[in-house]
């Protein structure tokens, strides 16, 4: 199969994956506000009238009957419990609509710092390979870096464009570019470590189910390989630098790989750059958590009794972290539909909100990371252009769709 013919096959899968996506969160989420009656909890009406609005205009969908019926007709949260919903669901509309400004504006301001800390990861671990970059230069590498990746179909894009222009300015051009993409390794290890804390913490709770086991998995992995990548004597069992030495562009794998190893023998300064990570995943975590409340999250009913913000924020956490690993699978565009899925695992079946409210967060924090992604729309025109298709190509030829941003 030619390249050209794997590029658009693949291109034609992550569509179809997203398309049924949107089918399914479409199911799962009502334009307008359900409503439970007593005397059938079980079964929805789509409310017409406006909110609080009584005697209620409903409509059966299953015989398209208008009709009223007053607000002591609800049924309780008692009825409700079985079925985990509420007498009144909100729909997405009325959702935006109700909005709290003040929770959405902190959810802004949580993220205000995340690019910065990146920037500067960026340039910390650079310097570990002697490549000399300005804390205000990496900074605005990063502001375009995550443009490209949220704002533009594909989520590698930014990282090319850092690579081009670290190449471009790096004595050691391999080992800049190798750095771009250990940064964004990182960024995956933290948040795999994290969601790892997280269900340790909450391992009473299934609201994960099999996702807890796939992230179980990828820990084990992930140490494994570790453990194996940076082993001497097992790369001396093996004859390693022999067998590297038969692929095509040997000379430039065995720079990544040393430029790779090499952290092996920075273990305080690669701990640092993991621990600021972690520290920007909190804030992310923390706009998540904002954002919710402003969409009238957490709200405690009969089966869900109230419990504490920071259950609340650990629940944020998991489904961010979480969300971002599995959205790594490079099955649908930017992971649409699978990091909502994650979301309404956790958040709407753990009954912190609504599967509307869930969808609505989940978008919310898509729409602020690309909110803080815009200032690098200017950055192209500081002077650092975007490469040209084909220098693109050869630096992202062998980078695999996708990693997590941070």
């Amino acid at each position: 199969m030619s390249p050209t013919t794997r590029r658009w096959l693949s291109r034609f899968v992550r569509l179809a994956v997203t398309v049924a996506a949107v089918a399914y969160l479409y199911t799962k989420v009502s334009w307008y506000d359900q409503v439970s009656l007593a005397e059938d909890p079980a079964k929805s009406f789509r409310m017409l009238s406006r909110p609080g609005e009584n005697p209620m205009r409903l409509d059966d969908p299953e015989t398209g009957r208008v009709f009223t019926a007053p607000h002591s007709q609800l049924a309780s949260d008692a009825q409700m419990a079985p079925f985990k919903r509420r007498p009144v669901e909100p729909g997405l509309r009325n959702i935006v609509r109700r909005m709290n400004l003040k929770w959405a504006l902190l959810a802004v301001v949580a993220l205000a710092p995340t690019t910065i800390i990146l920037g500067w990861r960026l340039r910390y671990l650079l310097a570990m390979q002697h490549i000399e970059m300005s804390l205000y230069e990496a900074t605005l590498l990063t502001f375009a870096g995550n443009f490209f990746n949220f704002a533009l179909p594909g989520t590698t894009g930014g990282d090319i464009y850092k690579a081009y222009h670290i190449a471009r300015h790096a004595h050691r051009r391999t080992e800049g570019v190798t750095m771009v993409f250990l940064d964004r390794a990182i960024g995956l290890i933290s948040f795999l470590l994290l969601a790892a804390v997280c269900i340790l913490f909450s391992w009473r709770s299934s609201a994960l189910g099999p996702l807890g086991k796939l992230v179980g998995v990828l820990m084990a992995a992930l140490f494994v390989g570790s453990t194996i990548f940076f082993s001497k004597r097992f790369r001396r069992w093996i004859r390693y630098d022999a067998l590297l030495s038969r692929l095509p562009m040997a000379d430039r794998l065995r720079r990544v790989d040393q430029t790779a190893f090499s952290l092996r023998y920075h273990p305080r300064q690669t701990a640092i750059a993991l621990l600021v990570t972690i520290v920007n995943h909190g804030l992310l975590a923390l706009g998540v958590m904002y954002f919710a409340r402003a969409v009238g999250m957490p709200h405690p009913t009969a089966a869900q009794p109230a419990r504490s913000l920071a259950e609340f924020y650990l629940a944020c956490m998991l489904s961010m972290t979480v969300g971002y690993v599995v959205a790594a699978v490079p099955i649908s565009f930017q992971g649409f539909g699978l990091m909502e899925t994650v979301y309404l695992r956790v958040l709407a079946a753990g009954g912190w909100g609504t599967s509307g409210q869930v969808i609505a967060v989940c978008l919310g924090t898509r729409l602020l990371q690309l909110i803080w992604s815009l200032p690098g729309i200017v950055v192209p025109w500081l002077g650092l252009r975007r490469p040209p298709a084909d220098e693109a190509a050869a630096i992202g030829a062998s980078e695999g769709e996708t990693i997590p941003p941070g």
